[in-house]
């Protein structure tokens, strides 16, 4: 590890310091008890951190935060992401449960500040820096830090999980669709713009150009492209899914259909299709996250397929920096 950090200070008893690729075990097993103690489950792997610090524009001696107490334990990680350049940010603050109401979520979420105001560099007023963080809806010490800070709820965003006990019926492929699985060094353009359409109508859209999207996408490790779907219209990508396996079953971490596309379908098609191959490989459930207010009618789709929501809502909310 680096040398402490010099500002903000930690509270007594605890000193700051940048992680290493060396912690991202102790890292994991951090943000994997803050979950088995509020929900008594967690998928949280070192594959999904090595993907967080693979995201771009994140530097891992600007970005991320640990927080060790004097013995050193590691108790608190902290996290920021230009999400969309110049000025919308995400921030995390996880906290282990015997370290919470000393002061480390609010040191956290200071140094999100003020490393976000940096990154994006100045602006006027009328040119916001959007700083998003989210909170378990049973939370009610991080939302009352977040509003004493002067954030604002903006979203609700749900775990919706689909029991595979009994097989999903088949999918029934729109019109001129021609689905297939993933070939690398062959299809990484066409799906990644057809992604780059269909997300754009999602709530702060993550920015990637290609480049970005090749280095930060194929870094995972336990990345299994048999999981990922491309359904083909003639030679252009009208949607794809992408899946994977975690210690809670099988995640469905990417479901795009482009504009064009939307109503006949195709979003079905491609879920069900994920369903079917999970559940072959002996997954007893299947789980997303969703915007509740999501513009595309996701929600819609996903419970009707008997999709139900789990473990309660995590509340976004955000604040523009440059307002003070």
């Amino acid at each position: 590890m680096s040398a402490p950090l010099a500002a903000p200070p930690p509270p007594a008893g605890y000193r700051l310091l940048r992680p290493s690729h060396a912690d991202i075990e102790t890292v994991t097993e951090l943000k994997r008890a803050v979950e088995m103690a509020r929900q008594g489950e967690s998928d949280v792997t070192i594959d999904e951190l090595i993907d967080e610090w693979a995201l771009p524009r994140v530097s891992m001696t600007e970005d991320l935060w640990i927080v060790e107490t004097t013995s050193g334990d590691v108790v608190g990680y902290g996290f920021v992401w230009q999400e969309a350049p110049p000025g919308a940010f995400v921030a995390e603050q996880t906290v282990h449960p015997d370290h919470r109401g000393r002061g480390l979520s609010r040191l956290l979420l200071r140094l999100a500040e003020m490393r976000a105001k940096q990154s994006a560099g100045p602006r006027p007023t009328d040119q916001p820096i959007d700083l998003g963080v989210w909170a378990h809806e049973g939370d009610a010490g991080r939302i009352a830090l977040f509003e004493r800070h002067g954030y604002q709820h903006v979203r609700t965003f749900l775990r919706l999980d689909l029991d595979l006990a009994e097989p999903p019926a088949a999918p029934n492929w729109p019109a001129g669709i021609a689905a297939r699985g993933f070939r690398r060094h062959r299809d990484e353009a066409a799906v990644h713009a057809a992604m780059d359409e269909a997300f754009r109508d999602h709530w702060r859209p993550e920015v990637m150009s290609l480049e970005e999207w090749l280095e930060f996408r194929f870094k995972r490790p336990d990345l299994d492209l048999r999981l990922w779907w491309v359904a083909w219209a003639g030679d252009e990508v009208a949607g794809a899914a992408l899946a994977m396996e975690t210690p809670l079953g099988g995640y469905i971490a990417d479901l795009a259909v482009r504009r064009s596309w939307r109503g006949r379908g195709l979003g079905r098609a491609l879920l069900l299709q994920a369903f079917a191959e999970l559940r072959r490989r002996g997954q007893a459930r299947a789980y997303l996250g969703v915007d509740s207010d999501n513009p595309t009618g996701a929600m819609n789709l996903y419970t009707a397929l008997g999709m139900r929501p789990v473990h309660g809502a995590q509340q976004v909310f955000e604040k523009d920096l440059t307002a003070g």
